[in-house]
């Protein structure tokens, strides 16, 4: 049931990603919101732990403020996944899946403190 909790609110912030950030379009299709929310939370589950083991030392030193470029990055990530894999996700450029990485990464960090 959390499971579903969590999805259905990454889902609620894509929907309100592209919303918002006007150079992000998406195929006006759920199950597109559905894909993401789960390349989401996969990669929340599966390689988020890995780089931040990796960025350790940086975050060390940066006082944790490379957390949230790490966030970002791994967010427009998975925007350029989306993208690739021709879920009818389209970027006009590197500002707009910045902006959006950088909404999703608020977004998923928001929603996993409310899962917990």
């Amino acid at each position: 049931m959390k499971l579903l909790i969590r999805t259905g609110l990454m889902m609620l912030a894509v929907w309100v990603t592209f919303a918002v950030v006007t150079g992000l379009e998406w195929n006006q299709e759920w199950l597109t919101l559905f894909i993401i929310a789960v390349i989401i939370g996969l990669v929340n589950a599966l390689i988020r732990p890995i780089a931040r083991l990796l960025t350790l030392p940086i975050r060390i030193v940066t006082l944790g403020l490379f957390s949230l470029v790490l966030n970002v990055i791994l967010m427009a990530g998975v925007i350029w996944v989306a993208d690739a894999a021709d879920l009818g996700v389209t970027s006009d450029g590197w500002q707009s899946t910045l902006l959006g990485g950088v909404i999703l990464a608020i977004a998923s960090a928001f929603v996993s403190a409310i899962g917990d």
